[in-house]
């Protein structure tokens, strides 16, 4: 039996023709010939490559506006014999011109976006990327050096922990000093920005409540008066903090210039702004 299916097969291949599954077919045929070959689309892509697929779709941020074959225009040709995968992976330069600058420590990609298919969502732990934040973030660096405080002395990732963009809130580190209010961003921030806590500024129209925090022996005062500086918000008067006016910048000289004369402080007789006497 052996014998006869070796002299078929010899007959078959003397004959011009091929067994393929059984069935003779000419050794010429090209069973691509009449196939149109198309490129690759994200669809095909996503069939075989489900997880960078699914990542990039969640978050991929603007990496998910671009096709694959954007990136990887050479496909399918890693051979572990020849260990090419660095020499086939498309390299971030082909769309980026260092956006960071060409610091030595934020030149390799990688090292801070772990995962180009989440270029921002795949950033580490702020903690294993501390020295590098600033040449990203020199705006930030910038008002931290020019304006020194405690807030320079600390290190990026104490504030901005966990993951990387997270903004910490206020009382993870400070107490309350307003009474009055809660400890909460937007009102802290309206007296100290941020990265420069002591550079304090705010609005005329900033609420006493939130000053009395502080000064709260002044609130009090302004707050028993009969009188129009009860009316008045703290910054009418103070528009810088810890500047002292003088009553003649609102009041003038309303009294005749020998009363003036006699008592050139208003004080004399009307004793302190938060707590006049007539």
């Amino acid at each position: 039996m052996l014998s006869r299916k070796i002299a078929l097969h010899v007959t078959g291949i003397l004959g011009g023709a091929l067994l393929v599954g059984g069935l003779a077919s000419s050794a010429s045929a090209n069973l691509y010939e009449n196939i149109e070959v198309k490129p690759l689309t994200l669809e095909e892509c996503a069939r075989c490559h489900t997880t960078h697929a699914t990542a990039i779709k969640n978050n991929g941020a603007r990496h998910s506006g671009v096709a694959c074959t954007d990136c990887h225009q050479v496909f399918h040709a890693y051979n572990p014999l020849r260990n090419n995968y660095a020499e086939i992976m498309p390299k971030c330069s082909q769309c980026h011109d260092a956006p960071h600058g060409t610091d030595a420590t934020v030149t390799q990609c990688l090292e801070c976006h772990t995962n180009p298919h989440q270029p921002i969502a795949a950033i580490p732990d702020p903690a294993s990327l501390e020295g590098r934040c600033r040449t990203c973030h020199s705006d930030i660096a910038g008002l931290l050096t020019a304006a020194p405080s405690k807030h320079t002395e600390r290190q990026c990732s104490e504030c901005h922990s966990q993951k990387h963009g997270r903004i910490p809130v206020c009382s993870e580190c400070h107490e309350n000093h307003s009474p009055m209010l809660a400890l909460e961003a937007p009102d802290c921030m309206a007296c100290h920005p941020v990265h420069q806590p002591l550079q304090i500024s705010y609005p005329e129209t900033q609420a006493k409540e939130l000053c009395a925090g502080c000064h709260e022996t002044a609130f009090n005062l302004l707050a028993a008066s009969p009188y129009k500086h009860n009316q008045l918000t703290c910054a009418k008067c103070h528009p810088k903090h810890g500047y002292l006016p003088k009553c003649q910048e609102c009041h003038g000289e309303p009294h005749s210039t020998a009363i003036h004369g006699k008592y050139p402080a208003c004080g004399s007789c009307h004793t302190i702004a938060h707590d006049l006497q007539k």
